[in-house]
This record gives C-alpha cells, sequence and structure tokens, in this order.
C-alpha cells in the first residue's frame, strides 16, 4: 500500500512539473518566433522541370504555410527577389545584391510588416574588406554576403537581431575566416540583443566554420537550432540535390544559430523530396524559439 501511495505521489508531481513547463513557456507566448531558413535555388535553365518557372508559386504558398515570423533566403537572384517581395506582401524585404547595389545574387531577409519594424539592417562582404560592396579578397569561389537587421516588436518592444547569410562552396579558406566575421560583427550591431542568424554554410556539424559559429572564440557562443531543439521533427539531412542524394547520404549544411538566451523549443527538416513538385535542391528548415 505505502509503495502504491509513493508511485502515485511521484506520478502526481511529475504532472505537476510538466504542467508548470507548458504554463511557463505559455506566460512567455508573446516572445515566440518562427524562423524559415530557406535556400530557393537560383533560376537555372539547366535544371528543366525544376526551373524556378515551374516551382516559384508552390515556393511562396510554402513560406505562407509556414507562418513564419521572419524569414531567410539564399541563392535568390534579382528577379526571384522581385517576384518573392511582391507575393509575399505581408513581409518586408531588406537585403543587397552580392554584386552591389541590386546586382547579383541576394541573401533577402523578409520580416512580418504587423509584428516588426527595422531599427538598423545592412549587407556586409565576406572578406577581408567588408564594407567594401563587391570585394572578394579569401579566395571564394563566388562573392559572399550577410545582411542584417535590428528588429523591434511593436507590441511588447522587445528586440532582437537576426541576419541571414551563404558561404562560399569551395573555399575552406573563405569558410574558415567568414564565422568568426559574421559573430564579431552581429555582436557589434547587436548591442547586447538576442541574435538569430540562419543560412547555407555549405559546412556539416563538427568542421571547423561550424565549431567557429557554436564556440565562443572571443566574441559569443551559440546554440545550433537542430542539435538544441527540444522536439526535432523530420530529416537530418538538408541537401538533397533534386533528390538524387540517397536520404543516409545528405549533409546538413543549412542551419539556424542562435545565441544561449535564446530557446529552441522545435526545428523541423521539411523532406522537400516527398512533393510531387520539389520546391528547391535543397530542404527548407523551420524552428521555434523563445526569446528571453
Amino acid at each position: 500500500m505505502k509503495t502504491i501511495y509513493i508511485s502515485q505521489t511521484l506520478k502526481a508531481l511529475a504532472l505537476s512539473l510538466l504542467s508548470l513547463t507548458f504554463f511557463a513557456d505559455t506566460a512567455a507566448a508573446g516572445s515566440r518566433i518562427r524562423v524559415l531558413q530557406f535556400n530557393i535555388r537560383l533560376t537555372n535553365s539547366g535544371d528543366g522541370n525544376n526551373n524556378w518557372y515551374y516551382r516559384c508559386r508552390d515556393v511562396v504558398d510554402f513560406c505562407h504555410d509556414t507562418e513564419a515570423d521572419v524569414i531567410g533566403m539564399q541563392e535568390v537572384t534579382p528577379g526571384q527577389r522581385t517576384y518573392v517581395m511582391n507575393s509575399l506582401a505581408e513581409y518586408t524585404c531588406l537585403g543587397l545584391g552580392r554584386d552591389g547595389g541590386q546586382s547579383g545574387e541576394h541573401n533577402p531577409i523578409f520580416f512580418r510588416k504587423d509584428k516588426y519594424v527595422a531599427e538598423n539592417s545592412g549587407t556586409f562582404w565576406l572578406s577581408d574588406t567588408p564594407d567594401v560592396p563587391a570585394s572578394n579578397t579569401w579566395g571564394a569561389a563566388c562573392r559572399r554576403i550577410c545582411t542584417w537587421a535590428l528588429l523591434r516588436d511593436k507590441v511588447t518592444g522587445e528586440r532582437f537581431l537576426y541576419a541571414n547569410t551563404h558561404f562560399d562552396h569551395q573555399s575552406s579558406n573563405a569558410q574558415k575566416k567568414s564565422s568568426p566575421l559574421v559573430k564579431s560583427r552581429l555582436q557589434q550591431y547587436a548591442k547586447g540583443y538576442p541574435i538569430l542568424l540562419t543560412g547555407d554554410f555549405n559546412v556539416t556539424p563538427g568542421s571547423v566554420p561550424y565549431n567557429l559559429l557554436i564556440e565562443a572564440n572571443g566574441t559569443f557562443p551559440m546554440e545550433e537550432a537542430w542539435r538544441d531543439a527540444r522536439v526535432k521533427e523530420g530529416l537530418e539531412g538538408t541537401f538533397h540535390s533534386w533528390g538524387t542524394i540517397a536520404v543516409n547520404k545528405r549533409d546538413r549544411i543549412d542551419f539556424i544559430f542562435v545565441t544561449k538566451d535564446v530557446k529552441t523549443l522545435r526545428c523541423v527538416t521539411d523532406d522537400d523530396t516527398k512533393r510531387p513538385r520539389m520546391l528547391s535542391d535543397h530542404d527548407p528548415v523551420y524552428a521555434d524559439f523563445l526569446l528571453p
């Protein structure tokens, strides 16, 4: 009888703790934010039936369906940027092209107009001269950029820095140098507020550039959403090359990094290859967070 009583007491205690956790998160519901990371694949005539012309509507429909608060995209050509910007009218779009001005691929930031206002924003180049447009000094195959914005919640007044980037796909030197540059710049722009960073980093977990992002290294440590989420859904790998890479061979190269004060509740890798028409050669990744 005593054993049964203790067992029931422990169960009741466990349920109480779960309830407290639930209500604590609910109380902070105003600080919840959903972030979408999405390499949409540039316009390329060689993609055949996967060309942007055939999938553009599906891409923006997916963005709407996720109900993301902020979105970071890569490989966005000027024409794609115009189409997506016009189709996602409830979002503000920020960011320059990697060739300067509106030329070349963009890493645009989208954020909900009804929820946030940008207090400051900009684009810098991943090079020794980050403020020089179109600069490329680390041997990267392409010019690379990072776009950022300091956003303020219109209701709560909470601020956070959101940034979006695309590391080079060939130069390991450029990849290694990009991580500390991005972190030092974001630390400068954030002014102590939480940081969320999305991107196609073209590196895998455990690599030097990845570790430079998550370790302090003279700046600040970061967590990675998939690694640290309470709940994970979908596949680990994110690059499927139009479904030609087997599930167990796919690399995870698309990430969402956050500062330690941000809690990752859930991270989803949406398996793009299960759709009748694939959205991109990368799986989109989205995650739910609690800001401090």
